[in-house]
């Protein structure tokens, strides 16, 4: 069975069936807090909001993982790990996604642009909300 990331890409939403570049509906649980970017799974309603938000054919936190480039695997005995993109992957699955856990944990939300940003890299002496350098 396929899993539920394989949908995430230009399918509609998975979990109210909008479209790409459509309003989720009221009460979705796929799109993100506007406030924190996480899923809205963690924030039911917590900041005054019940879903919306445009489908952008990503799962929240996965456009992210995608773009730095974020992957893990699961390995026997360690559990999901940190990997390199592979580009022989014509599809996500169990034993190889975007690494949802490490942009939740590493990056930072901009409410302003409704993005994750990266954190900086290790010797980059900017402080963590500057902006990336062009």
């Amino acid at each position: 069975m396929p899993s539920e990331l394989m949908y995430s890409r230009g399918e509609p939403c998975i979990d109210c069936g909008v479209q790409v570049g459509e309003e989720h509906a009221a009460g979705c649980l796929e799109t993100h807090c506007p406030r924190t970017g996480l899923p809205q799974t963690s924030c039911p309603g917590r900041h005054g909001h019940s879903g919306g938000g445009v489908w952008t054919g990503f799962l929240p936190g996965e456009e992210a993982a995608v773009a730095f480039g974020w992957f893990a695997a699961l390995r026997p005995g360690q559990g999901w790990v940190p990997v390199a993109p592979r580009t022989d992957a014509v599809d996500y699955g169990t034993d190889y996604m975007p690494d949802f856990n490490r942009v939740f944990s590493q990056a930072r939300w901009d409410q302003t642009t409704q993005r994750w940003v990266k954190p900086p890299a290790l010797g980059d002496s900017r402080p963590h909300w500057a902006p990336p350098r062009e």
